[in-house]
């Protein structure tokens, strides 16, 4: 399989740029919208048939439609399984997973498929990259553009790619990739549909991914020793605990948490947002310091809001979220910036807040039983 080189960030109209660097320690508007990504298929030797089904329209649920006319990519957006299910129907792996999607209690309201003609897979992403969703999972997927796929999201850091196979050497390619998750389960099921529809779209910063139910999904045995593979290379699992199934953990490919870097994902998509509708609404934000303030008070109060989420985690001693957004003044920017009218000095920072994913309880049993010894005894165990 040919290697997959990095791939820079796609660029998209905006006048507000949000850069994050994450420090490691030593309304929602589609978070968890899903992306369905399929090749277009080519006709056959007579050049009849192929191309993308056109059947669904607005009345039925068929929500968007738009053609690149570069690559020729085509993507869409369905409200309903009825809807998709004339363009791909109940025999296709497309419904299946499309299925599996809406019957999950969390899901979003909606579904993207991108279909994309054989080897301009990245030219196709790029042209909806900026659509709204989150998670890409696909159809049957070329391991190439599998491959490049996950390497596009490390490269853009901001949506993620999901997979699934039965065995972890599948992940080989992408294997330490930030924003590619790795599941692990029988390619009958689709898993990869179900893990996004039941935890993806709650409020970001309110749920992890691990010991999460996935409805329609069967909880797999292991032994000891894949079990232990699965978990060593950051792959996540659907298995029994107690009677109840779950998602064995809520990682990626390179073991952060997902909820951790959904939460970036909010925050930089929101301050960005939020500091772009302040620029439309207002006629007029002026370079001085009722400008910079209003600004900055965009920022701050949109970590304020990531707190009161669950995104940032809580100070203690000020009851208040661990964040804060600092500005310079006009006369600190340069001439170039001034002769721009780009004001680059608001900085901001903020201390996620985690989950507790296990937890080591110690006990002690008090016993009236004369030992050996000569004594009763007071023994430890750990839960």
């Amino acid at each position: 399989m040919a290697t997959a080189t990095a791939i820079p960030p796609y660029g998209r109209i905006s006048d507000v740029i949000v850069n994050l660097q994450v420090q490691q320690p030593v309304p929602q508007i589609g978070f968890g919208n899903i992306l369905f990504v399929t090749k277009t298929p080519a006709p056959d030797e007579k050049g009849q048939g192929g191309g993308v089904p056109n059947n669904a329209t607005t009345s039925d649920g068929l929500l968007r439609s738009i053609t690149d006319s570069k690559t020729g990519a085509v993507y869409k957006e369905y409200s309903n399984i009825d809807a998709l299910s004339l363009d791909y129907g109940s025999s296709t792996h497309m419904y299946q997973k499309a299925t599996t999607y809406f019957n999950q209690a969390a899901a979003s309201d909606r579904v993207a498929v991108l279909s994309y003609p054989d080897g301009k897979f990245q030219d196709s992403l790029g042209a909806f990259w900026w659509q709204g969703w989150y998670f890409m999972v696909f159809v049957d997927g070329d391991p190439d553009d599998v491959a490049l796929a996950s390497n596009i999201c490390e490269a853009n850091l901001l949506k993620f790619l999901v997979t699934q196979a039965e065995k972890v050497e599948d992940f080989s390619a992408w294997e330490g990739n930030q924003y590619t998750i790795d599941l692990v389960q029988p390619l009958t099921e689709a898993m990869d549909a179900g893990f996004v529809g039941a935890i993806a779209s709650k409020t970001v910063g309110s749920a992890t991914y691990k010991f999460k139910e996935i409805a329609g999904i069967t909880p797999q045995d292991y032994s000891s020793t894949d079990f232990t593979g699965i978990t060593n290379h950051h792959a996540i699992a659907y298995v029994t605990v107690n009677g109840t199934p779950e998602t064995s953990e809520g990682w990626t490919s390179n073991g952060e948490y997902i909820d951790n870097l959904q939460g970036d994902t909010w925050i930089k998509t929101m301050v960005q947002a939020n500091v772009q509708t302040a620029f439309q609404k207002n006629d007029k934000i002026p370079y001085e310091k009722s400008g910079i303030d209003l600004l900055t008070g965009i920022v701050f109060n949109t970590l304020s809001t990531a707190w009161q989420q669950g995104i940032i985690l809580t100070d203690d001693e000020k009851k208040t979220g661990d964040f804060n957004a600092t500005a310079s003044d006009r006369d600190a920017q340069s001439l170039a910036d001034l002769s721009k009218r780009h004001y680059g000095g608001i900085q901001f920072w903020y201390h996620r807040s985690g989950a507790i994913h296990s937890a080591t309880i110690n006990g002690v049993v008090q016993s009236d039983t004369i030992t050996a010894n000569g004594g009763g005894s007071a023994s430890s165990n750990n839960v």
